[in-house]
């Protein structure tokens, strides 16, 4: 795969379409569920910079999203119930409709340590429509993605902001915690 440098000089050789071809990754990530996406965010934060870095990458998760959950839900909803039934917010998604449902969705956008693509599974296979779960995905992807952005700005920048990188790892191994003990309790 890819890494931040190599994305870079992708969308370096390819800056007319280089939107297009971070959409196509960020899409191919969603596909296969298990990829992170940061350090697409973090390509797009050094070539596009940080305020259309972010927004490329929020379309590009959610447009993934939307997609995957479509796939999904064409053939595989039969076969995921024993993957959300080890997490209490998936089971409560995938048991979910409607308003609710979205609401789920949306808190398990939020939550940064949550694979997006265990979302969107339980989503597919909840009675959620796709208007609300790519609403949900849209508005609940932004806190992420700005995560993943600030983090990504961080470590490209670390030389200068060691110590702002350092307090930002420090607090997401802290958030990491806090939302574990609270998933299991």
């Amino acid at each position: 795969m890819f890494n931040l440098n190599d994305l870079v000089e992708i969308f370096q050789n390819n800056s007319s379409i280089a939107i297009p071809i971070s959409l196509l990754i960020n899409i191919g990530i969603a596909l296969v569920g298990a990829l992170p996406s940061v350090f697409v965010t973090g390509a797009n934060i050094v070539f596009f910079g940080s305020i259309k870095g972010f927004f490329i990458s929020l379309l590009g998760e959610t447009i993934g999203a939307y997609i995957t959950f479509t796939i999904y839900r064409l053939g595989l909803k039969k076969r995921i119930n024993k993957l959300t039934d080890k997490n209490k917010l998936l089971n409560r998604l995938a048991n979910s409709e409607g308003k609710k449902a979205g609401l789920l969705i949306f808190e398990g956008r939020v939550i940064p340590f949550l694979p997006s693509g265990l979302v969107t599974l339980a989503g597919s296979i909840s009675n959620v429509d796709s208007l609300t779960f790519t609403i949900a995905t849209f508005v609940g992807k932004m806190p992420s993605i700005a995560l993943e952005a600030l983090v990504s700005y961080q470590i490209i920048n670390a030389y200068n902001n060691w110590i702002r990188l350092g307090i930002t790892i420090i607090g997401l191994v802290v958030l990491k915690f806090t939302i574990g003990r609270k998933n299991s309790s």
